[in-house]
């Protein structure tokens, strides 16, 4: 019974020492902050053009970090949503999506973002044709990308259907689009 008690009371004191240790010296993944980057800080104070700098900078090896690519694209749309007199001037910036689409040729998923994307970028364009068109040709290029009903991302296998199911849905919005605002009316 002795030897219980002193298990008990082991435990207890192994217990309160260790709780008092945590309080005094938190674990490293509690105190540690993320540093967030560069061309976020400076986003965030308006200054979009060195943002793009900043970023485009980080670059070292562009056929591995071509998504950087996309940060850029996605800082002028930001910066044409806050700039209304000059929106048409950063969306043209922001749609330069070609390089990232090369980059990543074989990638659907790029594709589909690269189509999506854009498509956002008419959305928001007085002069909104030629970006659903570009979409619609990225999101066709996307769609012939899939062979077959499976494909691998990193060592595990993912079916297409639903990524197939994702381009179908915005081609046939894109259509819509292209059909409402596009096509000339006698």
């Amino acid at each position: 019974m002795l030897w219980a008690g002193s298990l008990g009371l082991a435990v207890l004191s192994g217990f309160y020492y260790g709780w008092r240790q945590r309080s005094e010296n938190p674990p490293f993944v509690i105190t540690r902050k993320a540093e967030e980057p560069p061309e976020t800080k400076l986003l965030r104070k308006g200054r979009y053009d060195e943002a793009v700098k900043a970023t485009l900078e980080s670059i070292k090896d562009e056929n591995t970090e071509y998504i950087k690519y996309e940060s850029v694209a996605a800082i002028y749309a930001g910066r044409a949503v806050k700039d209304p007199s000059n929106r048409e001037k950063w969306l043209g910036e922001a749609s330069r999506t070609d390089k990232i689409v090369n980059l990543a040729h074989t990638d659907s998923i790029n594709f589909l973002d690269a189509a999506s994307s854009t498509d956002r970028l008419g959305d928001l364009s007085s002069q909104s044709c030629p970006y659903y068109e570009k979409a619609r040709k990225y999101a066709q290029s996307g769609i012939t990308t899939l062979n077959g009903d499976c494909m691998f991302v990193g060592d595990e296998r993912a079916p297409t259907q639903p990524i197939r199911n994702d381009f179908e849905k915005l081609l046939s919005r894109l259509q819509s689009k292209i059909e409402a605002n596009c096509m000339q009316k006698p």
